[in-house]
């Protein structure tokens, strides 16, 4: 056996733990290696870093400076105004949902319909203290935040995607405590892929649209607490996973 062999039979041993129909294990180490992955990858792992200038993490860090202290300006001089366009920009260059695109009608030119303008007029009439609510307890207030953003204007497209990319990463970035893992993403990949797991683990069928998000992080928490009790007749033992890492684990098997 040659060397290139022999270092491609050691990486099996490193590879995510997959069942017999094909489908990735839902497991703690499957998550745990996945989270490696994507913090060693040159296209996500300096998102969330604060001490990175220019992205998501950076900005959310200035959310959460402006919001907690209670301050006008952040100690690097931005305002609110400022942040929140900011943070809209990353998340959606970071995440590709481009919120600038707009429907296919000849009623409406390019320059009509600005998404990234429309959704951070939004967020800002928002009272800072419900903006805080709304991120805090989404299921309690109906996941308000996610339809104020999805909300279009004629001619706008809906934001459903990036409205839950939003949220989650808000919180990611707002809180320390158990708010941090508040939001699902909700996005093609895990659209498609989330019902089989449905099926294996909680013998449903099910189907997710992008209109009704508590049905969709409903099954997603019901599917985590069966992970969490484990089956014994089935051979599963108890796995606790977040919502984070189990969108993560999805996603990056399935993309």
């Amino acid at each position: 056996m040659n060397l290139i062999k022999k270092e491609k039979e050691r990486s099996k041993k490193y590879m995510l733990k997959v069942d017999d129909d094909g489908l990735v294990e839902l497991t703690e180490d499957n998550v745990a290696r996945v989270e490696a992955m994507i913090s060693t990858d040159s296209k996500y792992k300096n998102m969330t870093n604060a001490s990175v200038k220019d992205t998501s993490g950076y900005w959310g860090s200035e959310l959460k400076e402006i919001l907690f202290n209670k301050v006008e300006k952040t100690s690097d001089g931005h305002d609110y105004e400022e942040i929140v366009g900011e943070l809209i920009k990353k998340i959606d260059a970071e995440n590709s949902t481009h919120l600038n695109s707009h429907k296919s009608t000849t009623k409406f030119k390019i320059d009509d319909v600005k998404g990234i303008k429309n959704v951070k007029e939004r967020i800002l009439e928002i009272d800072k203290r419900d903006l805080e609510e709304f991120l805090k307890h989404p299921k309690d207030t109906g996941y308000e935040l996610i339809n104020i953003i999805n909300n279009p204007v004629p001619g706008e497209n809906h934001h459903f995607s990036f409205a839950t990319k939003f949220c989650h990463y808000a919180c990611l970035y707002l809180f320390d405590n158990e708010y941090a893992d508040n939001f699902s993403i909700y996005d093609n990949v895990l659209e498609k892929a989330l019902p089989k797991y449905v099926k294996k683990y909680l013998n449903e069928e099910v189907s997710f649209s992008k209109e009704d998000y508590g049905k969709y992080i409903d099954c997603i928490d019901r599917l985590r607490n069966k992970l969490k009790e484990g089956d014994k007749e089935k051979n599963l033992e108890k796995q606790e996973i977040s919502r984070n890492g189990l969108d993560h684990l999805i996603w990056y098997f399935h993309k």
